[in-house]
């Protein structure tokens, strides 16, 4: 059984995408609490006093920060956006 899922990341405001592997058993907010630590423009400007919210690229869907990974529709392949 596989316990992380492949999703590429994009974040518009800086015009950057990132390919990562995500643990599913994590929530969303942990998902923005690792990308905030790794992607240092995340912690300085709009970011730095804002949550940001986290999209399916596709659907349009956004997800609730205490959704689990496993429980929604973030498979592996899953395009996301971070605004």
């Amino acid at each position: 059984m596989d316990f992380r899922v492949y999703v590429i990341i994009e974040v518009p405001l800086i015009d950057k995408k990132y390919e990562i592997l995500v643990p599913i058993d994590r929530r969303i907010h942990d998902l923005i609490s690792i990308l905030k630590r790794a992607i240092p423009e995340l912690n300085i400007g709009y970011y730095e006093n804002n949550t940001p919210n986290i999209y399916n690229k596709s659907s349009g869907e956004m997800y609730e920060i205490n959704t689990v990974i496993k429980g929604s529709n973030i498979k592996t392949g899953t395009r996301l956006v971070v605004i």
